[in-house]
């Protein structure tokens, strides 16, 4: 009786195709942890979804938590903070108000930064929050 011996490029097809089969790492849950108004999957990964983008890997790194923390990043380093890009200048996991366009804070160049600074900006959601 012979035993079966395995051919490397079996092998190691056979690992690619578990591989491909894996349920994908980010869940609902995650895309929930980030600001109400983000819907979109390429906010964290790049398209293809073969990979992550810069916000995706300092999400990761923030233990995949939106906070204070990760909003003050400008993860993409195009001159506006992810929370700007958000739509949540402050970090509290609330849509500021009159949110329209967001923008993708893992790609570069796809926001304008603000004239107004970030705490200023925070500062002025919280009064009209408040009421």
């Amino acid at each position: 009786m012979s035993s079966l011996r395995w051919h490397p490029v079996l092998f190691t097809s056979l690992v690619v195709v578990m591989g491909l089969c894996l349920p994908a790492m980010a869940t609902v849950e995650d895309l929930e942890q980030l600001p109400p108004a983000v819907d979109n999957c390429l906010v964290c990964h790049v398209e293809g979804m073969s990979g992550l983008n810069p916000f995706g890997e300092d999400f990761l790194a923030n233990s995949r938590i939106w906070d204070a923390t990760l909003d003050d990043l400008d993860s993409d380093g195009d001159g506006c903070v992810n929370g700007v890009e958000l739509g949540d200048a402050n970090g509290d996991g609330e849509n500021d108000s009159g949110v329209g366009d967001l923008s993708n804070p893992g790609v570069a160049g796809d926001c304008e930064p603000a004239t107004v600074d970030r705490r200023t900006w925070g500062d002025l959601k919280a009064l009209f929050d408040s009421k």
